[in-house]
């Protein structure tokens, strides 16, 4: 059997944003010269609701520094990992829609952006495994559907924020591998659907 192997290279134009049935974009495995800044225009397609990029070796990936996030973007999933840098623009919060944020193992730097709170429809958040620093902000108090809320594996610093008691539906909690302090909240106890705390 002949098998074609088509091999990508350069980055994804903007004319992506010209794709207006597109639904998911699944990029895994690509290499080595294939990445860049993930264009703008994607976040603007109102029926795109999975992106998925990940394991690609060679070229790193960003994300760009400002975009305009459409009204009716129904994006609900946001997988970047492996070999993703720079840091996590604030836009992101943009995306109301959103319910798995997954950032695992990439190379992102900086501070978690103070309004990640607004993301409303959230579920799953894994940041495990980067460069992040900086406290964990109070604003995550506000993901009132979280089940599962991973940081572990960066450089965070200072305490967990009082506020987390506020996510009665978080199942899941892992801060480990960070440069915080052992102190636990007296809010800790409002956790009622916590089954595993990983410090």
């Amino acid at each position: 059997m002949l098998e074609n192997n088509i091999r990508l290279a350069g980055q994804l134009p903007q004319t992506m944003g010209n794709m207006t049935n597109l639904k998911s974009v699944s990029l895994i495995l690509n290499g080595p010269y294939f990445g860049g800044e993930l264009p703008s225009s994607l976040f603007q397609l109102k029926n795109l609701t999975t992106i998925h990029i990940e394991g690609n070796l060679g070229k790193e990936w960003s994300l760009p520094a400002n975009a305009q996030v459409g009204d009716d973007t129904q994006l609900e999933r946001l997988v970047l990992k492996d070999s993703f840098v720079g840091t996590i623009p604030s836009w992101i919060v943009q995306l109301k829609h959103l319910q798995t944020l997954d950032l695992t193992m990439s190379k992102f730097q900086g501070a978690i952006p103070e309004a990640i709170g607004d993301l409303s429809s959230i579920k799953y958040l894994n940041m495990m495994g980067n460069n992040l620093t900086e406290t964990i902000p109070s604003s995550l108090g506000k993901l009132s559907s979280i089940e599962v809320l991973i940081l572990g594996n960066n450089a965070l610093q200072g305490e967990l924020p009082a506020s987390i008691g506020n996510l009665r539906t978080l199942q899941l909690l892992d801060v480990r591998s960070n440069e915080m302090t052992s102190i636990i909240p007296s809010s800790f106890a409002n956790l009622e659907s916590l089954s595993k705390y990983l410090h």
